[in-house]
């Protein structure tokens, strides 16, 4: 019964789940999160005058919004069906945000990196190009391992470091501009008359751009990279923090709260929660010890146990632990995720929001220059980093390489037909060794 996925009443599998095989399916998704994000943001700010454009600071706000109401509608659905009610959400959500404040708080550095990195996105999709902004922003491979050397002391075989330093030199490629890559090719091949007219090309090339400035857009990318894994690795660092209190869980799935609340006054000794089930202890490690419930039901129509007697059989204790404890697994991904929105739209809306945009939203409102596309934006943004974080369980380092190289080349292409994109021969090469260095690193 359990092969390592999560139980159909925590994720909601349906049978679309076993048609297309989820590694596959994972595949597709992290494919069309990290291309469609890029696109459509670069989209919506190419090319644009500045005063139609839509407030960046807004969109990242809005989009923790969005992600914080999903992490709790996700909480509320986590359990089974029968445990599912207001008072266990905002109990659950009371001892997660403000009882446990100081487990809170430690993600206010990680929410505060984030929203300045997504903030920076908007720079440089703003500034450059989507297939530039694709492969130059691989550079938080190298951030993120570097970071994990420094703070979670790791050690990185020599593949990696040859890979890293693939990347570094691919991506070295893609960034050195058009008129310097195309003056080196005609100096190589002997076409030096061509030296000065591709000068001027270029020249003009960069005053048709519009508001784009590659510099701007490139340091953007630096500062988003460094953001990104700084904020990874610590984020990884407090996940794996030992735990300080294990509580133990009551595995009762026939009785109602009340019931089980009534257990536990009664039994002061277990020190048992009465909502094990919805994974609140999940921020506090795992649970040392199993309580089971053992009771009579007339109405219930699955008396029929092991043990031929009212209760929860032996035999089905383990799996029901297992089904705790992946509901707790779960819940521990949306209580972080829920917690790091709640920090990003506060900042968000103190120091960037009213700080940088403040007089624009008194003159012209919060949702200026909003349309359908800017909240497509916003929804890509907001919904993809939890489903990419939910489905990447399914998905190796090979395939998740496999997706990103992909979603590289679709950049590309799409940049071509639709933004006016010219392929050179160094951003070629340069892409070719950053696909291959990130299929390397996943190795």
């Amino acid at each position: 019964m359990h092969d390592g996925s999560f139980s159909s009443y925590t994720l909601g599998i349906t049978p679309f789940g076993s048609t297309i095989p989820l590694k596959y399916l994972s595949l597709l998704v992290l494919v069309v999160q990290n291309s469609a994000l890029i696109l459509v943001m670069r989209y919506t700010r190419a090319s644009v005058p500045d005063d139609q454009l839509y407030l960046a600071s807004t969109a990242v706000v809005m989009s923790e919004v969005i992600k914080g109401l999903a992490c709790v509608g996700l909480l509320h659905y986590s359990g089974p069906p029968h445990q599912r009610s207001l008072q266990r959400l905002t109990s659950l959500l009371h001892r997660e945000l403000i009882t446990n404040w100081r487990e809170t708080a430690k993600l206010g550095i990680p929410a505060t990196l984030y929203l300045i990195q997504n903030n920076l996105q908007y720079v440089a999709a703003t500034n450059l190009d989507a297939a530039t902004f694709q492969v130059t922003y691989q550079l938080k491979i190298l951030t993120t391992a570097f970071f994990s050397v420094v703070i979670l002391k790791r050690s990185l075989v020599r593949l990696k470091w040859i890979a890293l330093g693939l990347l570094t030199f691919g991506i070295a490629l893609v960034v050195l501009p058009k008129d310097a890559s195309a003056a080196a090719m005609a100096y190589l091949i002997g076409n030096n008359e061509d030296v000065s007219t591709l000068d001027q090309q270029s020249t003009v090339n960069i005053n048709d751009v519009g508001n784009q400035s590659n510099a701007k857009g490139f340091f953007a990318v630096l500062m988003a990279c460094v953001l990104s894994g700084l904020a990874g690795v610590y984020f990884e660092k407090i996940l794996k923090a030992p735990a300080t209190k294990p509580m133990p869980e009551v595995v009762n799935t026939r009785m109602d709260e009340e019931a089980a609340e009534s257990l536990v006054e009664g039994n002061k000794s277990t020190s048992a929660s009465d909502d094990g089930m919805d994974g609140g202890n999940s921020g506090r490690g795992t649970a040392k010890r199993v309580v089971v419930v053992d009771h009579d039901d007339d109405d219930d129509d699955n008396d029929d146990n092991a043990d031929g007697q009212g209760g929860i059989g032996l035999r089905d204790i383990h799996g029901r632990r297992e089904d705790v404890m992946q509901t707790q697994q779960q819940n521990q991904l949306w209580v972080r995720n829920l917690q790091m929105s709640f920090f990003s739209i506060l900042l968000g809306l103190i120091f960037v929001v009213m700080l940088q945009d403040g007089a624009t939203i008194v003159q012209k409102g919060f949702f200026v220059n909003y349309n359908s596309l800017t909240w497509l934006v916003i929804a890509i943004q907001a919904f993809g980093g939890l489903v990419v974080a939910l489905v990447v369980k399914y998905a190796d380092n090979i395939l998740k390489g496999f997706a990103t190289s992909i979603s590289i080349i679709l950049s590309s292409l799409v940049s071509v037909w639709f933004f006016n994109f010219t392929l050179s021969g160094t951003f070629i090469l340069g892409t070719a060794l950053v696909i291959y260095s990130t299929y390397l690193y996943g190795l």
